[in-house]
């Protein structure tokens, strides 16, 4: 059974909103690797996700420390031809939108 109290109500929006946005950022890490183009490799190891989302903070990123993954980003592989993380965005709230 559900509880009642406010307090535990809110609680649980809070830690289901928390989910949510930390998984919406795995997913963005996990996608922009996939369409990261592959020559050496280096360029795809290089994405992290670092922190864990919490309301009211900002310690959560998704960064890839590739010195070159700029100009991969601006579509200059014929692998990513638009570039990495616009389609990766535009593809996760097409997929967000249809729930």
């Amino acid at each position: 059974m559900r509880s009642r109290n406010p307090d535990v109500i809110f609680r649980d929006i809070e830690r289901s909103i928390e989910r949510a946005v930390d998984t919406l950022f795995s997913d963005i890490n996990r996608d922009s690797r996939k369409l990261t183009p592959i020559r050496t490799g280096f360029a795809r190891s290089q994405w992290r996700k670092t922190g864990k989302y919490r309301l009211g903070e900002t310690g959560v990123k998704v960064e890839n420390l590739a010195p070159y993954i700029a100009i991969l980003d601006t579509g200059t592989s014929r692998q990513a031809p638009a570039g990495i993380v616009q389609p990766v965005l535009d593809q996760l709230l097409r997929r967000r939108t249809r729930l």
